[in-house]
């Protein structure tokens, strides 16, 4: 017995010797794997396949007289292509997806020709031939091309030139010969996608991309996806709901020697998704991002020149003439690090988030929780902006009287630049990037004494405190001033005492005891809109 004890125990630390090994090599191998599956991940930028038919919308009612592209007969309900236009009653789709073809996304051909749909043109249209009125006859009548959208008379059409120059949004279209398509994926599972792109030669060529989520803004998005598909390579627009950013952003590496605009039709999470993206991507050169927003706060699209927020009809045609005068600028963006105390000594892993607008612990990040929780609870009660600022003052009016961040100074070790702040009494703290907050307010200013006026571009940030909840209601009509407390490059903020809300470019969530580290994280490149 004695031999067969001494004979167990070096079988067994070969054994486990073995085991470790074995498991030491699987992890090692797996993060191989895991690191070149980053380093040559391929994203396919899809595209429709046309020949199984248009891509239909169905409406309950026409908003102008409407007449069926099959049987020519007036119609009030029925069908619209988003890609070419084309009407139809509700029993002539089939025929219309085999006998009408739809705007193409690829084609073999060295020009590029009009795609003539005839009738229902938009209101007020005027004939590029001989500049009358065209289109307002009670029939199907007169046609409009789906790339550069002219419109012609009927008669006028022969002496029309048959190349299409793509119009006056030239230089954000792909053209249809530019692009080569090819199927990928499984038997019965197989798709188009874009394989190849040529730059055509058109003077300051810049293709849009336009990446949105048909769900966001109460749908809002819907509308915008299906415009720009009328004016754009249908391939340029994106939706999130279906895919994700990085296939959008393909485009950027199918065109390597292009400097590429995206259009980023959302709120600021659905920009910093997009931004994330691009600094994930390494994208050289960097796309040009411009904002159209949708969503309640925007701030970011307020301080870029692109306004608070749309509702209802978006006037595409208009959203394309302000980026023909858009300029480029830099927007700062800041790495956010939360180190976690141990708990019963186990390190809790580091966190890490990007900040391109503001951070803030305490009671302004308390009412965005709070907003938060009850929109996940009950999403039918936040669908409208109107709504949503209702909410937002019931939570900021309801903290008034509780004070749940009162004493957050004592909570608090801030030290901005390597100096540590003396904090007097607050219930909040905000790092701010930009100069709009919480929806609109500017409560920074512009230049207070020893403080230069802040730029997004300048590589500092601005730190203020906020002595209450109704301190911010004060703020938010003009009626109270910042506590300003400093500019800096790099902000290390020590939480101990207990939990507090903390939020960061509006995503909210319950802080626990931790380093917080604010540093720089380059630049992203924006289309700015001064009118």
């Amino acid at each position: 017995m004695a031999n067969d004890n001494e004979d167990s125990g070096p079988t067994m630390w070969f054994i486990s010797a073995c085991v470790a090994g074995i498991i030491a090599v699987t992890v090692i191998i797996n993060k191989i794997c895991q690191k070149c599956r980053r380093r040559y991940t391929h994203y396919d930028v899809p595209a429709r396949d046309i020949s199984k038919g248009h891509r239909w919308c169905k409406t309950e009612m026409f908003t102008q007289p409407t007449y069926c592209s099959v049987s020519k007969e007036h119609i009030i309900q029925g069908a619209y292509c988003d890609s070419c236009g084309i009407c139809v009653d509700d029993g002539a789709v089939r025929v219309a997806n085999r006998h009408i073809p739809c705007k193409v996304l690829s084609n073999k051909s060295d020009i590029l020709k009009h795609h003539w749909v005839k009738g229902n043109l938009p209101l007020c249209s005027t004939c590029t031939v001989c500049q009358e009125e065209c289109g307002h006859q009670a029939e199907l009548c007169d046609m409009r091309c789906c790339w550069c959208q002219r419109t012609v008379h009927d008669q006028c059409l022969s002496k029309f030139t048959e190349i299409c120059d793509l119009g006056h949004f030239r230089d954000f279209i792909v053209p249809p010969n530019c692009i080569q398509l090819k199927k990928v994926g499984i038997k019965g599972r197989r798709h188009l996608i874009v394989s190849t792109v040529t730059a055509p030669i058109i003077p300051k060529w810049q293709p849009l991309i336009v990446i949105a989520n048909r769900k966001s803004g109460n749908n809002d998005g819907e509308h915008i996806l299906r415009s720009f598909r009328a004016i754009l390579n249908p391939a340029q627009v994106i939706d999130l709901h279906e895919i994700s950013p990085q296939h959008g952003l393909e485009w950027c590496h199918l065109l390597p020697e292009v400097t590429c605009r995206v259009l980023v039709a959302g709120g600021d999470g659905t920009v910093g998704w997009v931004l994330d993206t691009i600094d994930n991507l390494k994208l050289k050169p960097a796309p040009q991002v411009c904002i159209l927003p949708l969503g309640t706060g925007n701030d970011l699209s307020r301080v870029l020149g692109w306004g608070e927020g749309y509702t209802g009809d978006v006037v595409i045609k208009h959203i394309l003439n302000q980026m023909k005068q858009s300029r480029v600028t830099h927007l700062d963006r800041w790495k956010v690090e939360i180190s976690h105390e141990k708990r019963i000594g186990i390190p809790l892993p580091r966190k890490m988030k990007m900040m391109n607008n503001y951070a803030s612990i305490g009671v302004d990040a308390l009412v965005t929780l709070n907003f938060h929780r009850h929109r996940e609870s009950r999403p039918s009660l936040f669908g409208s902006r109107l709504l949503n600022k209702f909410w937002y003052f019931t939570y900021g009016t309801k903290d008034v009287l509780e004070r749940e961040c009162k004493n957050l100074h004592t909570k608090l070790k801030v030290v901005l630049d390597g100096k540590e702040l003396k904090l007097p009494e607050i219930e909040g703290l905000v790092i701010l990037n930009i100069s709009s907050w919480g929806g609109g307010c500017r409560p920074w200013g512009n230049s207070q004494g020893k403080f230069p006026t802040p730029r997004i571009d300048d590589g500092k940030f601005e730190v203020m405190g906020l002595y209450s909840s109704f301190h911010i209601a004060q703020l938010q009509v003009g009626l109270a001033e910042p506590l300003r407390l400093g500019q800096g490059h790099k902000v290390e903020i020590t939480l101990s005492g207990g939990n507090a809300p903390m939020q960061v470019d509006g995503e909210p969530w319950e802080q626990h005891p931790a380093d917080i580290t604010i540093t720089s994280n380059g630049q992203a490149t924006m289309l700015e809109y001064a009118e």
